[in-house]
């Protein structure tokens, strides 16, 4: 069995020092500093530097966790933040005001005003309202007009692409995140996707699709 090699002790008793006090904390670490240093330039000079190497080290990996702990809460908390109430069926609540948009988004404003915060869903067909009322800038895509026109960041709005609905692409996410859905569609097509009719039964289970519908010639939800 090798030998202890007690030229080591004097740098081992100041990084033990460090340890307490990086434990206590507050004047206890000072403390612990002051004394690893003195302790060395007394007992082991030659040690100081790689005590200093030692400390520099640790400090690095602390900072390092630290950051990536806050990191991570910070998404958690994002996270949660960003999660939305409803997702909204565009299309169909827009044909139920006669494709206007002013009172489309009256609707969805004073959901938002509530704290209910909302995932709109268009069909790609969206694209001729918003050319018939003159809201379309040249080369600009569907999904950016829409987030221009209605004041949306381009994370709570979706477009289908050209050719396709938006009924597939609400009611996936909407089975996914558990949240409600807002329409006045019954989603009860004969030649929809299978996986799709089974998550509209599966969100129904749940209460989770909510019909709109005019009262006083507002959109509400019933």
């Amino acid at each position: 069995m090798p030998a202890f090699d007690y030229s080591q002790l004097p740098i081992l008793i100041s990084l033990i020092a460090i340890l307490i006090g990086l434990t206590l904390r507050g004047l206890w670490l000072w403390t612990s500093l002051t004394f690893a240093v003195l302790f060395l330039y007394v007992f082991d000079r030659d040690s100081i530097a790689t005590l200093v190497i030692y400390l520099l080290t640790a400090s690095l990996l602390i900072q390092g966790y630290i950051q990536i702990k806050r990191g991570y809460e910070n998404s958690q908390q994002l996270g949660k933040t960003d999660k939305f109430t409803f997702a909204v069926d565009g299309n169909n609540l827009l044909g139920l005001v006669d494709w206007e948009l002013d009172r489309f988004l009256e609707f969805i404003h004073e959901l938002e005003r509530d704290g209910l915060r909302t995932h709109l869903f268009f069909d790609y067909s969206i694209r001729r309202t918003l050319k018939e009322n003159d809201l379309m800038i040249p080369n600009e895509t569907v999904p950016m007009a829409v987030c221009r026109v209605m004041d949306r960041d381009r994370s709570n709005v979706t477009v289908s692409k050209k050719g396709y609905g938006a009924d597939a692409l609400l009611i996936r996410y909407a089975d996914r995140e558990r949240i409600t859905v807002l329409s006045n569609d019954k989603f009860n097509k004969s030649n929809e996707d299978r996986f799709i009719q089974q998550a509209v039964r599966r969100l129904e289970r749940h209460n989770l699709i909510r019909r709109v519908d005019l009262v006083e010639n507002k959109l509400t939800i019933m």
